[in-house]
């Protein structure tokens, strides 16, 4: 009896062990090919994969915390150059550590302009690095945080036409860095998920005033 026992506390940890592996093989199969599906979809809509974009994964560090860029793809949508990239970072209270797994898309924007950042206040995604820009839209105010270093220059960009179609898009979360208009999720991109968001992007950019684009836009440089 002592003796099948023994066995049997010899046999537990290899098993576990082996589960644990079939589990890692398994979920690695299972992420390359969703990895090659996605590849598909994206050639099959004229988008390519380019090194990741080091600009991009600037603006992500400065959005959540300094992490690693994973595939990049760039293309046109809309008459406007794109990029999306997989960017993954880790944080820890000191005891655990926790691998947090974003997409950035960023749309060309014809000018550069100065930052400004839109989210929802729920949202624990995205660093807080100042003041919330109260605006006349109360609805707004509750569902979004606004931030940016000029008050006018915010309630230029985020007109009424501006605010209702955020509200429209309520999962929409974005910012303008430089000649940039970027947009984040959590978890690796999904091309459905981010035509959508593309569209959304594309009215928001429409909205931008033209008189934003020739009072706060400089130049953009290579």
């Amino acid at each position: 009896m002592f003796a099948a026992y023994v066995l049997l506390s010899l046999l537990f940890p290899v098993a576990l062990i082996a589960g644990v592996v079939a589990l890692i093989v398994v979920t690695g199969r299972r992420r390359r090919d969703l990895l090659l599906q996605r590849a598909a979809q994206v050639q099959s809509i004229g988008w390519y994969p380019v090194p990741p974009n080091p600009w991009l994964a600037h603006v992500a560090a400065n959005t959540f915390r300094e992490g690693t860029p994973g595939e990049a793809y760039a293309g046109v949508y809309n008459g406007r150059g794109l990029c999306v990239l997989d960017y993954t970072y880790v944080t820890s209270n000191g005891k655990s550590s926790q691998t947090h797994h974003v997409n950035l898309v960023a749309l060309t924007l014809p000018v550069a302009l100065p930052p400004i950042t839109v989210g929802r206040e729920n949202s624990l995604g995205w660093m807080f690095r100042g003041s919330d820009l109260e605006l006349e839209n109360e609805q707004f105010n509750e569902q979004f945080r606004v931030e940016c270093l000029d008050d006018r220059y915010g309630s230029a960009v985020m007109h009424p036409r501006m605010m209702e179609c955020q509200l429209r898009n309520p999962g929409l979360q974005w910012q303008i860095a430089g000649n940039a208009f970027v947009s984040w999720t959590r978890d690796s991109f999904a091309v459905p998920d981010v035509l959508a968001r593309l569209e959304a992007m594309s009215h928001l950019v429409d909205l931008l005033p033209p008189f934003v684009l020739r009072d706060y836009g400089g130049p953009v440089y290579s």
